[in-house]
């Protein structure tokens, strides 16, 4: 890891496990499905619903030169599943819905914006991101129209949250593959039907000026060059 981005701070995972579990929303059976079987051409809903109820601070990333100083990898490529994601196992009884927390993007990448090519496994990268766990992977696959996407990336690998917590990768993640997640900013899609990018918990309006108003996939993955 270049720098340290917080995931979910313990307190906040805590609290999280708490209103999912009282939700009793659809967390269960966190199987993937056949990716797009619903999707509108649209990644809007897909976005929407990752990010619904998670709100979290974050330093913005203020121009292309902040991005390529902070993350580990910075890819564009294509949306092609969401899966299970890691979870965190705790000596904690009380943090066992954990496992409810993350859904795993599945990026197959078609350039290293920068960053170290030979970390992207298979042609793949495997993205972390945290949703409040009341939206199966199964959901948010069938969404997903093979979104376009460009994401600035944090190396998680041998990342654990505290001495008493480790991170438990999903057996869809291969053994030696990288485990990364997205900087808040810097995970965009757009789908076939979009004429702007989304992202998950924050808008591109929100893009400070360094970014030139980026509005698309296409004009934040030109920016870095």
């Amino acid at each position: 890891m270049k720098t340290n981005i917080v995931v979910m701070s313990a307190a906040a995972l805590a609290l999280a496990f708490t209103a999912t579990a009282c939700s009793g929303a659809d967390s269960g059976g966190r199987t993937t499905a056949v990716s797009g079987t619903s999707d509108s051409g649209s990644v809007r809903e897909l976005t929407e619903l990752a990010g619904q109820n998670v709100h979290t601070d974050y330093d913005p990333l203020t121009s292309p030169a902040d991005a390529k100083k902070k993350a580990d990898l910075i890819v564009e490529g294509t949306l092609t599943k969401v899966e299970n994601g890691i979870r965190l196992a705790a000596a904690n009884p009380a943090q066992a819905g954990s496992e409810d927390t993350y859904v795993t993007f599945v990026v197959n990448v078609h350039k290293v914006l920068d960053g170290d090519a030979r970390r992207v496994v298979g042609g793949k990268v495997y993205v972390s991101v945290y949703t409040d766990g009341s939206t199966s992977p199964a959901k948010l696959a069938a969404l997903n129209p093979q979104a376009k996407v460009v994401a600035v990336l944090d190396d998680l690998t041998g990342w654990s949250p505290s001495p008493a917590e480790t991170v438990v990768r999903p057996a869809n993640i291969p053994a030696g593959a990288p485990l990364y997640a997205p900087y808040t900013d810097g995970l965009w899609l757009q789908g076939r039907s979009d004429t702007q990018m989304f992202g998950v918990g924050v808008e591109a309006a929100e893009l400070p000026a360094g970014w030139k108003r980026a509005k698309t996939v296409n004009q934040f993955s030109a920016a870095f060059k």
